[in-house]
């Protein structure tokens, strides 16, 4: 399947809220004690929110380079690898202390790298196996419309 903007758009949206934001607040919930600490799950929820809005801001950029592929397709491959991407360049970004709402202390030391790494990789792996499988089979008139959600 080949993604429109407007599917990509949508697609990356609807794994953002319904996958993304429940297990980034339980892994929040769980770093915090299990403990209902809004300080330490916000950092995460804008972590997350961060990486999906740089994500947006890209994804003109991958139809780009999308279009000139000779079968047009941009293959799971290519969203697994610029999905890390995305998720370095505003993780160093944010240990830079260059995003204002992201405490660059959160960031600091191995024990940053390691809990925004797990942190990524825990929405991210479901984010993708939904996206290759029960995406398709519950939505599947998705497959045919260029990843766009709308009318079954």
């Amino acid at each position: 399947m080949t993604l429109t903007f407007a599917g990509r758009l949508q697609t990356r949206l609807f794994l953002f809220l319904f996958i993304g934001l429940p297990i980034t607040c339980l892994y929040g919930f769980a770093v915090s004690g299990w403990q209902w600490d809004w300080r330490v799950i916000q950092v995460f929820v804008w972590f997350l929110c961060t990486i999906t809005g740089f994500g947006l801001l890209l994804d003109p950029v991958y139809i780009f380079l999308q279009s000139t592929r000779w079968d047009r397709d941009w293959p799971f491959a290519y969203q697994f690898f610029f999905s890390w991407v995305e998720f370095g360049v505003v993780f160093f970004v944010a240990r830079a202390g260059l995003v204002p709402y992201l405490p660059e202390v959160a960031f600091q030391g191995s024990r940053g790298l390691g809990i925004a790494t797990l942190h990524f990789t825990l929405v991210f792996v479901p984010s993708f196996l939904a996206l290759l499988g029960p995406l398709q089979a519950i939505f599947i008139r998705w497959r045919f419309k260029g990843g766009q959600f709308g009318k079954l």
